[in-house]
């Protein structure tokens, strides 16, 4: 009787001593509230797959970054994001027309996504389609929240000189500038405007902007020899040309450009 006493405490003794292990370990899964977690919700899953894409592209890894953006479409088709991102996997591919049409679905599911506006006009204006850059563009510097929207205002001003709008430039580059007075291809634009126009002291103001935040370029340095004969500085004039001629011997700069205003 005893025996069967201790046999019976032990078993009991034993079933408390896995109780408490259970709760020390919390580890324990029972059938009753136990199981695997839930699945991710998609749109974690989607940015997962567009964050390793997204690390691919910078790497120019183009191969590898394909499959992270196909399982982020096959999650959510309608993912403007993912479409942007393959654009630029097709324009880096050399593919065109995959990437115009990439970006189109990416606007045609959020038709106000201030990067899918911004590569699109970017895109346009690469390939000289100017008039329908200058839209996307115009759409992207009014968008109040996009950070970077004073390169979008530059941009808009790039594209305007190209439709020969030289006041809606001004008026582009100059919000560009208000915005960030770091944009150094705005002042060097604003330089040639304002040297068209006659303005000499805001030219030079801009000019001399550019040169402490960018390096010389030929079409800089051209500008530069321009700005110093409308001042009637011959020194500058020879210090430009040369610069021009040793740095960009082979640009059309070098060729071509006089001291004078284009």
């Amino acid at each position: 009787m005893a025996r069967g006493w201790t046999i019976r405490a032990w078993a009991g003794w034993r079933s408390l001593l896995l109780i408490a292990l259970c709760a020390v370990a919390s580890g324990c899964i029972t059938t009753e509230e136990g199981g695997l977690p839930d699945p991710a919700p998609d749109r974690e899953r989607v940015q997962a797959q567009l964050d390793l894409a997204r690390g691919y592209l910078a790497n120019r890894d183009w191969n590898r970054a394909r499959g992270p953006l196909q399982k982020a479409l096959e999650i959510d088709p309608r993912s403007s994001e993912a479409h942007v991102l393959q654009a630029v996997l097709y324009q880096a591919e050399n593919e065109p027309a995959l990437a115009e049409r990439s970006l189109k679905r990416a606007l045609s599911y959020e038709p106000a996504n201030p990067i899918a506006l911004n590569n699109y006009g970017t895109f346009l204006y690469e390939r000289g389609r100017f008039a329908e850059a200058e839209v996307q563009l115009a759409k992207v510097a009014a968008d109040t929240e996009y950070p970077r929207r004073a390169q979008s205002y530059e941009n808009l001003g790039l594209v305007r000189r190209k439709l020969d709008d030289n006041q809606g430039a001004l008026e582009a580059l100059e919000r560009a500038v208000e915005l960030n007075s770091r944009q150094a291809r705005a002042h060097l634009e604003l330089a040639d405007i304002r040297l068209q126009q006659g303005n000499l002291a805001s030219a030079q103001t801009h000019f001399d902007y550019f040169r402490r935040l960018a390096r010389q370029t030929a079409r800089s340095l051209c500008l530069g020899m321009q700005l110093s004969a409308a001042a009637g500085d011959s020194d500058g004039i020879a210090s430009y040309g040369l610069a021009l001629a040793n740095l960009f011997p082979d640009s059309a700069e070098a060729r071509d450009c006089q001291a004078s205003p284009q």
